[in-house]
């Protein structure tokens, strides 16, 4: 049992990691030791975190140490039945969301936790506000409104352990990816499975912030940042008016803030060959499943921080302090020109929605603050292995592939109109805020359906629902609609986060997720005997129709084949199932 013991606290190390390069920073003078609000984090010397029950203590303790600036607000109940808690800080305690969204000052929204063992936006959000609480930072709420949601996956938070991030350096105990249900939930922005992600559309609808940030710790190879993040860049953004002035007007604050206290702010981004970084980078794009990609089609500005997991877990939390500081700072500087660039944005929606990207095949070049790395043969793995070796290397021309080549791209209907039977994608479409109106009348309307000519689904399921990949083909004409029906005007600010929910080529719409999949069986069939005597009355009767049966016929493979040719002649007739393959939301062009 000792060896065990033992061995369990060898393995728990961060010996198998890469060596670090020694850090000091001014923000380690944000640390406090004494006072009734030090964090457990603090408590540590910064290589622990305090598990759901300890948090939301601590919350409640900033709530009663502060009565007048903070409430607590319970915005949804996971899955096992615990509070998803968010904590809400203003000047003059207003803590209504009408009032919160009317206020003249700027509102931050600050999620940490999604994934619950990338946990940093936690202990440094608890840092923050008890440096509100205490009057260090008084100068805070005289310019912004904060909205604090510490722990997002408050179940896989408590799915506690030592082994669950193998190449991540603290805290000690963490949670795990997923809920409780496996569910991953930054990838369940636009289908909304999840009881914590319909809680932060709700939220952001009801509170309306002006800058929305998801904190994460990144995976992958080894550099000199110890502060990543990103959002979509301006040149592949659907809203890039938008991205211009998060460019212009807020990362310039940010970067000099944590450069100023120590910290190593650097670019989101990936590598393309885990073997050799000199490959090159991978410029990701975030589709709308993930909230930056989400937020980029709200015309939100949002960033995705995604801290350097092999750096300690005390200069990762510090470093995320500055940058939440670093934030409110741009905020307040910026405010109105921050929402002046969203007004615009929201004003000027393009004509075409690009819903899919594709890796460059030629690249560009970046700077980069990189770390040396050798290969070496591994006894355990028998092959060749990559380690970095905690020198600095710097690149001066670093290749980087954005993904910016177009694989998919769509015209964007004035109106979209479904069918009232499919409630749940109704419910989904207000849950993220979309606005939907009801047919009022029978009213006879040109327009366009999509007809499913192939489609592959999934071999597994991925978060819980089984993919389907259709290929498109359309037909215009008149349809009449009545009060069973619901339009989507795409003419709304949500308007192209409502095309690519809706429009059945886009690989995050609810269709490609799986809501539909009962247009993919059919339900009524037909009798031989009956179908070859009213098969050769409707050749008869329809020229063009008997034309085309012809020409098929020249098809041996079709000539020889009964079946085929009964299933052709009943596909063709006014009988068969005019829902089967049928895109049920119709489109307004």
């Amino acid at each position: 049992m000792l060896t065990s013991l033992l061995l369990t606290a060898a393995l728990a190390n961060d010996a198998h990691l890469p060596p670090l390069i020694e850090w000091q920073g001014q923000s380690e003078n944000l640390m406090q030791t004494q006072g009734p609000l030090v964090t457990d984090f603090e408590k540590s010397g910064g290589i622990d975190s305090p598990n759901y029950e300890q948090t939301i203590a601590y919350l409640h303790a900033l709530q009663k140490a502060n009565p007048t600036q903070f409430s607590i607000k319970t915005i949804a109940k996971s899955n096992a039945g615990r509070d998803i808690d968010m904590l809400i800080a203003s000047q003059d305690g207003v803590a209504s969301a009408e009032a919160i969204s009317l206020s003249k000052k700027p509102t931050l929204l600050i999620q940490a936790g999604i994934h619950s063992g990338e946990i940093d936006g936690k202990d440094a959000g608890f840092m923050l506000l008890r440096d509100i609480a205490n009057g260090k930072r008084d100068d805070i709420l005289n310019r912004v409104n904060l909205l604090f949601i510490p722990i997002l996956n408050v179940d896989g938070h408590e799915r506690r352990g030592e082994f669950n991030r193998i190449n991540q350096r603290g805290p000690r105990v963490m949670g795990f990816r997923t809920n409780g249900q496996n569910l991953n939930l930054n990838r369940d922005y636009t289908k909304l499975d999840t009881p914590g992600i319909r809680a932060v559309a709700d939220a952001v609808n009801q509170y309306q912030p002006d800058l929305y940030i998801d904190i994460h710790v990144t995976d992958g190879a080894d550099y000199q940042y110890d502060v990543t993040y990103g959002y979509n860049p301006a040149f592949v953004s659907v809203t890039p008016k938008v991205t211009k002035a998060l460019d212009t007007y807020v990362k310039p604050i940010i970067d000099a803030k944590l450069q100023e206290q120590g910290h190593i702010p650097g670019p989101l981004v990936f590598v393309m060959d885990k073997m050799e970084f000199k490959h090159g980078l991978a410029g990701w794009v975030a589709g709308p499943r993930y909230s930056n990609g989400w937020g980029e089609l709200r015309h939100l500005p949002t960033i995705l921080v995604e801290n350097h997991s092999l750096k300690p877990y005390k200069q990762r939390v510090l470093g995320t302090y500055v940058f939440l500081d670093g934030a409110i700072d741009a905020m307040a500087n910026n405010a109105d020109k921050l929402a002046a660039a969203v007004k615009s944005s929201v004003q000027s929606q393009p004509e075409e929605l690009v819903v899919e990207l594709g890796y460059a095949k030629e690249p560009d070049f970046v700077e980069f603050k990189g770390i040396a790395y050798e290969h070496y043969f591994s006894d355990a793995t028998k092959t060749k292995e990559v380690r970095y070796i905690g020198k600095p290397q710097n690149y001066e021309k670093l290749p980087i592939y954005w993904q910016k080549d177009i694989k998919t791209q769509v015209a964007i209907p004035k109106a979209f109109y479904l069918p009232a039977q499919y409630s749940q994608i109704i419910d989904t479409l207000k849950v993220q805020g979309v606005e939907l109106q009801t047919v009022d009348a029978l009213t006879s309307v040109n327009l366009t359906q999509g007809i499913i000519a192939e489609h592959e689904f999934a071999k597994s399921p991925f978060e819980g629902r089984f993919r389907v990949t259709p290929t498109m083909e359309y037909k215009t004409g008149a349809y009449t609609l009545d009060s069973s029906w619901l339009k989507v005007d795409t003419q709304q600010r949500l308007g192209l986060l409502a095309t690519h929910l809706l429009h059945p080529e886009a690989p995050d719409s609810l269709f490609q997720w799986g809501y539909m999949h009962t247009i993919f069986q059919r339900t009524e069939y037909v009798e031989n005997y009956a179908l070859a005597p009213y098969a050769e009355t409707l050749l008869k009767q329809n020229p063009e129709l008997a034309k085309q049966y012809e020409q098929k016929l020249k098809d041996e493979s079709f000539a020889q084949d009964a079946d085929s040719r009964r299933a052709w002649l009943y596909a063709n007739s006014p009988y068969y199932d005019q829902q089967y393959l049928r895109y049920p939301i119709l489109m307004q062009y």
